[in-house]
Formats: C-alpha cells, structure tokens, sequence
C-alpha cells in the first residue's frame, strides 16, 4: 500500500511539474508579447515626437498595431495555435518592415531607438519556434 501511494504521489508531482513548464511558456510568450508591444509603441511615440518621414510614422504605428494584436492573441484563451501563428507571421512582416526602413535611414538615432524592438521581437520569435520545436518533437513521438 505504501508503494502505490509513493508512485500516485510522485506521478501527481511529475504532472504538477509539467503543467507548471507549460504555464511558464506561456507566460513567457505573453510576457514577451507585451514587451515587444510596449515597445513598439514607444518607437511610434519618438517617429512622431522626432517628426521622421511620414513612411516612417506609418510603418511604426502599423508595427505598434500589429504587436497589439499579436499580444492579444496570445493572451486570448481561446485562441489556436494557428491564430497564433497567423498573428505572429502578420507581426513578423511588420517587424522586418520596419528593420528594413531603419536600414535604409543609415541613422544612428533610428537604430538606437529600433533596438528594443528588435531585441523583444527576438524573444517572442524564439518562444514560438521553441513552441513549434515542441510540437514537432510531441508529434514525431507519436
């Protein structure tokens, strides 16, 4: 009797530990999504404090808005994988938009003020490829 109330109680701690790793993902990715949003609406607010090309202003608010809507997504329960997904690929082609204008300014400035989009859009870009390489790992366990 004792042998199975030591096998149920390490099998409830394996599981607890389990879901434990799956909520700090998400956690993870959510938390990972409100930076880059915050983030990039501070790059909207200095393109039009600084009043940079209105091409500029433009392709900010649309990454700003863009990020809004990804970071809802994930903290959206009833959200899919693939409406995550989907919502990432929209914020991706914003981001390198956005990279690739930054580019094109050959400014400093510009660069300086892009980095903590970049790096925050780092994080989420590896929090889902870190999702999708469980997914693949899951399914080929199968």
């Amino acid at each position: 009797m004792t042998t199975l109330r030591n096998n149920l109680l390490i099998a409830a701690t394996v599981g607890l530990m389990a879901l434990g790793g799956c909520a700090t993902t998400g956690g993870s990715l959510s938390s990972s999504a409100s930076r880059l949003e915050r983030n990039a609406n501070a790059l909207h607010d200095e393109a039009q404090d600084d009043d940079a090309r209105s091409g500029f202003q433009r392709d900010a608010r649309e990454l700003a808005e863009e990020a809004r809507e990804f970071r809802r997504t994930v903290e959206d329960r009833s959200s899919s994988k693939e409406d995550m997904r989907e919502a990432f690929s929209d914020v991706s082609k914003r981001y390198h938009a956005m990279r690739d204008e930054v580019e094109r300014s050959q400014s400093r400035e510009a660069e300086q003020e892009f980095r903590p989009v970049t790096e925050a859009y780092l994080d989420v870009e590896r929090e889902m490829r870190s999702r999708d390489d469980d997914r693949d790992r899951y399914a080929s366990d199968d």
